[in-house]
């Protein structure tokens, strides 16, 4: 049997009213030679007989059920399976353009120092109706992409990771992304045991030791909508603000697998700290509830010695004024290399 170039797993509990256009967005891609691996935690929506129904006229297609394992833990199921050279997670209520896989294969192919390829986001509503477009102003890839954010560029590791640590994430959805399945055997699944917000720790230590290439002229799609795994108006919780400090507590004690010796380590460890300072000030600034009280706090850490203070005051007096917004972009100045590489615009050809 071929080996696919592309595996594409699917995983699903009971999303059936999404699963005709789903499928649909995965038959209509530009780039034919993938598998579709469909794992299904036994769902009671009907999903499992459409899932079989459909099987019968897709060749490519392969589906099976499992033990529910919840978000994003139910993905590693196909993920173990997936034989191809590049793994997409097509998640079950979600959408992607015709030439998504087309368009990231023919990056990963022309950049193959890069283990992911990373595309803009489309959000959509319950009734797929397009839906707030803040990624592309207010999400922390465009807040440390600066100009190159709907340019074609390179992300070098670990800046990526080092971004996440900030307490957000550089990658909003998986659909987001393509990978290359040698990655899983650097860095391993996505774990479960965080629930939804779990992927946030796959990306951190994906984006330690993995380079990024992004292509801005295709898009995955993001349903937001009521039953969703993962509850938008859940994300500024303290309940979930814990979980990501937790999972960043985690990855930063084993700082030690994301590093090929002593000296990669002693890098990453002072750019660890810095984002933890960072990290610190921008909450601490954030918890603040008056312009006075914003003001004091500022001239405290300033006065205590704190780099991100002063640096934030010297936004402030300068005439552009962005800090906080734009202190994301700032991480960049961290690194002794460039970590965003600009490139030429993607040549329009076929990889099929």
């Amino acid at each position: 049997m071929a080996t696919p170039r592309v595996s594409i797993c699917l995983p699903n509990l009971n999303t059936l009213p999404y699963l005709a256009e789903r499928l649909a967005t995965i038959q209509e891609q530009t780039f034919t030679d993938w598998e579709l691996l469909v794992y299904d935690g036994y769902s009671e929506d009907g999903a499992w007989e459409f899932f079989q129904e459909f099987a019968k006229s897709e060749p490519r297609m392969r589906c099976w059920q499992g033990p529910r394992e919840g978000t994003p833990g139910s993905w590693s199921p196909c993920i173990r399976e997936a034989r191809g050279e590049f793994i997409y997670v097509a998640t079950s209520d979600d959408t992607m353009a015709p030439d998504c896989l087309e368009k990231m294969i023919a990056a990963l192919d022309e950049n193959p120092d890069c283990d992911l390829a990373h595309c803009a986001i489309r959000i959509i509503d319950e009734n797929g109706n397009p839906a707030f477009d803040w990624w592309a102003t207010s999400s922390l890839f465009a807040k440390s992409s600066g100009d190159l954010t709907h340019l074609p560029h390179k992300r070098m590791a670990p800046f990526d990771g080092i971004l996440c640590l900030l307490g957000d994430n550089v990658y909003t959805s998986v659909t987001q992304l393509l990978i290359r399945s040698s990655l899983f055997d650097k860095i391993g699944y996505f774990p479960k045991e965080w629930g939804a917000p779990g992927d946030y720790h796959w990306n951190i230590r994906a984006g330690l030791v993995a380079s990024t290439v992004h292509v801005p002229d295709t898009w995955g799609g993001w349903r937001i909508h009521p039953n969703q795994a993962t509850v938008a108006g859940s994300l500024q919780t303290p309940a979930h603000q814990a979980k990501l400090d937790s999972m960043i507590e985690d990855v930063v004690s084993n700082l030690g697998n994301y590093a090929s010796d002593k000296g990669q380590l002693d890098v990453l460890e002072g750019l660890v700290k810095k984002a933890e300072d960072l990290r610190n000030h921008l909450r601490g600034h954030a918890q603040q509830e008056t312009p006075t009280s914003r003001r004091l706090y500022l001239l405290q850490q300033a006065l205590a010695g704190q780099s991100p203070a002063w640096q934030h005051l010297t936004s402030m007096a300068s005439s552009d004024g962005k800090w906080p917004l734009a202190a994301p972009e700032s991480v960049k100045t961290w690194f002794d290399y460039e970590v965003l590489v600009p490139l030429p615009a993607a040549a329009k050809k076929r990889v099929s």
